[in-house]
């Protein structure tokens, strides 16, 4: 299946989505960095403004993503997994924009608040982990966003092309 949102051929949404996994992960990073630095501000604020970012890129990745996951055939193995990770991707936005939430209050450098802060940043980058190995199996398994080699298309008919049974 050949995206709907795509450049000369080339899909956006797996080019995008680049962004926000980096700047998220990047952000939990900070996080452990900063509580190991004895609490350097400079950390806690590339933290900040690495969610912030990360929640806004992954909102424009997935304009495209959303986009193919209506091209992807209902009642159908593919579906299945195309809504699963977008339920993934969905949860961690708002893990992290709640966890931007408590963060933009200066107290959460402190006390309880940066625990939920850190909290969320790890089991959001732990989902986004689960929901990149969905959206790999859905392009290496299913083919979703992929060019088709016609060559290699002909290979793969004539390997799986039922012979008729003589009678």
């Amino acid at each position: 299946m050949r995206s709907r949102f795509s450049i000369r051929g080339h899909p956006l949404h797996p080019l995008l989505v680049t962004a926000p996994i980096g700047l998220l992960t990047w952000a939990f990073i900070a996080d452990i960095v900063y509580l190991a630095s004895g609490k350097a501000d400079v950390w806690y604020d590339i933290s900040f403004w690495s969610g912030v970012a990360g929640i806004v890129t992954a909102l424009v990745a997935a304009i495209p993503g959303f986009g193919d996951y209506l091209s992807v055939a209902l009642y159908s193995d593919a579906r299945v997994m195309a809504t699963a990770h977008l339920a993934l991707n969905l949860t961690v936005v708002g893990l992290y924009a709640v966890a931007a939430a408590f963060a933009a209050d200066e107290g959460a450098t402190r006390g309880a608040d940066l625990g939920i802060v850190v909290a969320l940043h790890a089991v959001g980058v732990a989902l986004l982990a689960v929901s990149g190995a969905l959206g790999g199996e859905m392009v290496y398994r299913h083919h979703l966003a992929v060019i088709p080699d016609d060559a290699e298309h002909e290979v793969s008919e004539r390997r799986h092309h039922r012979v008729p049974l003589l009678r």
